[in-house]
């Protein structure tokens, strides 16, 4: 079986592996729209976050930064046209 998401490295920091799993159970249930309710989320899930919107259809995106940990993050479903 291969994984279709992995963590990049072996860190024991729970709340980015928290942070991450309700993010990804948004863009796996297919909202439209997907943010960490107006919070920003830890750099360290920046590249995660990226991968797994892009293999789940969305586009991702990154805004501010804050204390060099924290970044701004969105997430935009890929509509498909019918044309």
């Amino acid at each position: 079986m291969e994984l279709l998401i992995k963590f990049p490295d072996q860190s024991q920091s729970f709340t980015s592996g928290v942070e991450y799993g309700r993010l990804y159970d948004r863009m796996q249930r297919g909202e439209d729209y997907v943010t960490n309710n107006g919070f920003p989320v830890r750099i360290e899930n920046m590249q995660l976050l990226k991968d797994t919107a892009d293999k789940l259809g969305y586009i991702s995106r990154f805004g501010a930064e804050y204390f060099g940990e924290w970044i701004e993050f969105s997430a935009s479903k890929i509509q498909h046209s019918k044309n």
